[in-house]
């Protein structure tokens, strides 16, 4: 049974974002759904963009959390993978503020076209992240 943590920002512009981490241990990886707020103030889960993070990916996370590098960004090339994706690439930056966090991915389609998503993380719940990757690492060599 996949288990699911998620962060919701939603705000009075409508134009709010949420990100669901959904933690697959059969996979030994964490996919990372991001969606928009809706006008109806639902987020539009049907149109997220999603990112499976490997469990190095996860430690590189936890490094950077604990102020050890700047950034960290991912690339993902789904056409060198064993799927078929919707999408040419992935990237995602995870980059730090004055008292926050940002999470944004980016995904380039079929047709050229990018979405974008960020969504903006306090310092406690990026600390849940890193619980959760740390936790799932763990699970997975212990």
């Amino acid at each position: 049974m996949n288990k699911q943590f998620r962060i919701y920002k939603s705000n009075s512009q409508k134009n709010g974002t949420a990100m669901s981490v959904d933690i697959n241990k059969e996979k030994q990886s964490i996919f990372l759904e991001f969606a928009k707020q809706k006008p109806d103030d639902t987020f539009d889960w049907e149109k997220k963009l999603t990112i499976k993070l490997s469990l190095s990916e996860l430690a590189k996370v936890c490094v950077f959390y604990r102020n050890k590098t700047a950034e960290v960004t991912f690339f993902h090339d789904p056409s060198k993978g064993e799927y078929k994706a919707s999408f040419k690439n992935a990237v995602l930056k995870v980059s730090r503020g004055t008292n926050n966090y940002y999470l944004k991915l980016n995904q380039q389609e079929l047709d050229g076209n990018l979405n974008s998503i960020l969504v903006n993380v306090t310092e406690e719940e990026m600390y849940s992240l890193c619980l959760i990757f740390d936790r799932m690492i763990q699970d997975s060599y212990l």
